[in-house]
């Protein structure tokens, strides 16, 4: 039996384990992009109600189209995406959209997701949901929404300034 050959291969395993197990753990914020930004539109339709349901099991989400006035890192040039965010705390009021810049914490989504995302401002038409300016987007010619990016957001956006 060819036991050198048996030693190496078991030394190479034991140091392949020991670099892999020593690595550090990628988390999420690894994955993160972040954003300084305007909401300049919100998908929702004219008479919609926001409600957040205690008793639900299900996180509200909507779709913002942000004005991206800052990457980090600065490996992005889009000036207008479109953020999913799900909301797990209490609601934004649309006010703050027309007065306040934001931090937001993206997450690239896979194609898959990407296209589901899309597929919200396409539910049923009957619903006539479309893209409401918010202040900074009302003297604006905003792009067509099925352009964008779409990024999911998870954590609540804070306010930049």
């Amino acid at each position: 039996m060819h036991t050198a050959p048996k030693k190496r291969l078991e030394a190479a395993f034991v140091i392949l384990v020991v670099a892999l197990s020593c690595a550090p753990l990628s988390s999420s914020k690894d994955d993160s992009l972040l954003v300084q930004g305007v909401v300049v539109a919100i998908q929702r339709g004219k008479t919609d109600s926001r409600i957040i349901e205690p008793e639900s099991f299900a996180d509200m989400a909507e779709i913002y189209m942000i004005r991206a006035d800052q990457w980090s890192p600065p490996l992005r040039k889009e000036k207008y995406i479109l953020v999913e965010y799900v909301h797990h705390a209490g609601l934004i009021e649309y006010k703050q959209f027309d007065r306040t810049h934001w931090n937001f914490e993206l997450h690239l989504q896979s194609p898959e997701t990407n296209r589901e995302c899309l597929s919200w401002m396409a539910r049923e038409a009957k619903e006539e949901l479309t893209f409401m300016p918010t202040a900074f987007g009302a003297k604006t010619k905003l792009p067509e929404p099925r352009t964008l990016s779409c990024f999911l957001v998870t954590e609540r956006p804070s306010p930049s300034r």
